[in-house]
């Protein structure tokens, strides 16, 4: 049976990829616009 420290940290890891994956995402995404913008202007 798996220990709650290992079910909070496998838990914990994939909640904290999702949350990296999207705020790096976001980030990316504002980044990249602007710079198109500024390229085109």
């Amino acid at each position: 049976m798996e220990s709650n420290l290992e079910s909070n940290l496998e838990s914990n890891l994939g909640s904290n990829l999702e949350s990296n994956l999207e705020s790096n995402l976001e980030s990316n995404l504002e980044s990249n616009l602007e710079s198109n913008l500024e390229s085109n202007f």
